[in-house]
């Protein structure tokens, strides 16, 4: 079993990064460090949003190349390999990158059919009880809500001052959601 490869931002975070290179702009953050994290954003198209990245696709085909080059001796050209993945498009390509780079690494294509489970790999999308307990759970990540309102204004602050900006107004949630939780330990 193996996650899919590296994928592009979902359309969420690529709105939000746009309105925090938008807000730092408007601020008058450094006309580089806007024009570097305007670079970034720019290579996330929203008609690529959650799909495999390039650099997914070729982790993938690595990965089945060294497996199949690892393995060649327990396959046989007579056996049939069933492949499984969600019908999420990511895990589509993944599982065909791989296969390209398991073949390629047996040296043969290998016989294959493949299967699409969401019950079985997206399960916190259908689970009843991980819906009920924890996806609609107000209060399942009520540590998270206190970490985040007490630490996200000292991020601001630590933001601002290392920008040399006058102030950043941002919505918790567009900020927050665009630099992630475990980055704020840097800028302390």
């Amino acid at each position: 079993m193996i996650r899919h490869g590296i994928r592009n931002p979902v359309k969420k975070d690529i709105l939000n990064g746009r309105a925090v290179v938008s807000e730092l702009k408007y601020c008058g953050a450094s006309p580089l460090i806007v024009e570097r994290l305007q670079s970034v954003l720019d290579s996330f198209p929203l008609s690529e949003a959650s799909l495999l990245a390039e650099y997914g696709a070729e982790e993938q085909q690595e990965l089945g190349h060294r497996t199949g080059r690892r393995f060649a001796s327990v396959f046989r050209k007579s056996d049939h390999l069933s492949f499984v993945s969600s019908t999420a498009p990511r895990a589509i390509s993944s599982k065909t990158n791989f296969e390209l780079g398991l073949n390629e690494g047996l040296g043969w294509n290998a016989s294959s059919s493949y299967r699409q489970r969401d019950d079985l790999l997206r399960f916190f999308d259908i689970c009843p009880r991980y819906v009920a307990e924890v996806k609609k759970n107000r209060t399942a990540f009520a540590e998270l809500d206190k970490f985040r309102d007490k630490m996200f204004p000292h991020v601001v602050e630590c933001v601002v001052e290392r920008l040399s900006i006058d102030n950043l107004n941002m919505s918790n949630g567009a900020f927050y959601d665009t630099c992630g939780g475990g980055w704020q330990y840097e800028l302390m």
